[in-house]
């Protein structure tokens, strides 16, 4: 993940396909702006990152805390982490679109 968003903007083309729901609801999903915040985040651009999708940052610290710690046997990941974590991000994406 990491490699792909250091590469992404060199690769010349299509700047991506679209979200799937939003196309056809209006409705942007969690992670709407990801690919964006991520690549962001990896050229150090934080402002532009946090305004596409705040998650983009923290993806990339655990991806960046996992190859840290590569060796530990065992992640544990409190379970209500996951779905409060994605309601967040659809609240946020949400306000972003002016939906909310």
């Amino acid at each position: 993940m990491l490699v792909a968003a250091a590469v992404l903007p060199l690769v010349p083309g299509h700047p991506g396909d679209p979200c799937p729901l939003r196309t056809l609801t209006g409705i942007p999903c969690p992670l709407c702006g990801m690919t964006t915040s991520v690549t962001a985040t990896v050229h150090l651009e934080v402002g532009r990152a946090l305004s596409a999708n705040p998650a983009g940052p923290v993806a990339v610290a655990v991806a960046v805390a996992l190859l840290v710690a590569w060796r530990a046997r065992r992640v544990v990941v409190p379970g209500w982490l996951l779905p409060m974590g994605l309601t967040l991000m659809w609240l946020f994406e949400m306000h972003r679109f002016r939906l909310l």
